[in-house]
């Protein structure tokens, strides 16, 4: 029996377990998907907050470049009203470092001034007399890498200068450490160059397979998430298979004993009643806990009444036999006229 239930218990538990990895298989499927949308969303979140910081940043250097003192010094191209009319700028922009009006035909770098404008900052203010340009992180790293922001300045529909504003290159990683985020890596790039990050890179991380981009600029957002359940998802199912399985493996042991201790019982009983049956004595109380072993007490109860009623029947038959011949015995037969005969012959 023990072999029986061993056998029982660890079916049981095997069904189980491959229960619960199925389901496994299935959740981490979801968990997957669900972080990959999470990872994705946030992205999203990410880029519409520095398209709405760059807009904004766009929206204010447009109203100052129809600032009265700065039409006024670009009309003039006075080099001291024009540096004025800057310095004025600088007080209402947030995380500003340098703020130049430049003329049109503009051909020489500034390295006088922190940070220096450098070639890739002529350019942007060249093609800016044609078109507004997207803004660029510019300059090597350190002093003199800031966020480069150019705007036309136009009156009469004709572009008469620009504005070129170096902003903190922080600025665009506030809002990237703002958005972070426990199992996302959110890192954004101008081309091949890594401006900002947030988040812990792993290398068995899932990545992104279409980079997002951030409107009104040139930059991408590419984002990788931890693929499949974290080890407290992982801890949770485990936990979740492991428990029913040890309780039933725990509920087929105490059946086990139990039932064990009430077949002992119920089979002590049924040896008392086979032991009386066969010794002939008088039939006496035998408790049993199984319904079965109720029939099988009953049964012999049964059997003990037809013994019982075949030795009646026998010993019945047995006593009318042994009138019969004690009455022959007892029978009086009259020999004198036996004995009378024997004498009459002799005579």
């Amino acid at each position: 029996m023990a072999r029986l239930f061993s056998w029982l218990s660890a079916t049981a538990v095997l069904m189980i377990l491959v229960a619960g990895v199925g389901i496994y298989w299935l959740s981490n499927a979801e968990i997957a998907r669900a972080k990959h949308d999470s990872a994705a969303a946030e992205a999203k979140i990410v880029a519409l907050g520095l398209a709405t910081q760059i807009a904004i940043l766009n929206s204010v250097l447009d109203k100052m470049a129809q600032d009265p003192d700065v039409l006024a010094a670009i009309t003039v191209a006075n080099p001291t009203l024009l540096e004025a009319a800057a310095a004025k700028l600088e007080k209402h922009l947030p995380d500003i470092l340098k703020v130049r009006l430049l003329l049109p035909g503009v051909i020489e770098i500034d390295e006088k001034t922190v940070p220096r404008m450098g070639f890739a900052d002529l350019d942007m203010v060249r093609e800016t007399f044609i078109k507004n340009q997207y803004p660029a992180i510019q300059g090597d790293k350190g002093p003199d890498r800031h966020l480069a922001m150019a705007r036309r300045i136009i009156q009469n529909g004709q572009a008469l200068g620009v504005i070129l504003a170096s902003f903190d290159e922080n600025i665009i990683r506030k809002s990237l450490r703002l958005a972070a985020v426990q199992d996302v890596y959110i890192e954004l790039r101008q081309a091949t160059l890594a401006l900002g990050a947030s988040g812990i890179k792993t290398g068995a991380g899932q990545s992104d397979e279409t980079p997002i981009k951030v409107a009104n600029t040139d930059w991408e957002i590419h984002y990788q998430y931890a693929g499949g359940g974290g080890f407290g998802d992982i801890s949770i199912i485990t936990g979740i298979i492991a428990v029913p399985a040890l309780i039933v493996f725990l509920a087929f042991f105490v059946g086990h004993r139990k039932l064990s201790e009430m077949l002992t019982r119920d089979l002590q009983s049924l040896m008392k009643a086979f032991k009386d049956l066969m010794t002939h004595n008088t039939p006496g109380n035998y408790p049993v806990q199984l319904a079965e072993m109720h029939a099988l007490i009953s049964t012999l109860m049964q059997f003990k009444r037809v013994l019982d009623k075949g030795d009646k029947d026998t010993t019945l038959s047995n006593d009318d036999f042994d009138m019969n011949i004690i009455v022959s015995d007892d029978e009086d037969f009259n020999l004198d006229s036996f004995f009378d005969a024997q004498s009459d012959l002799k005579l």
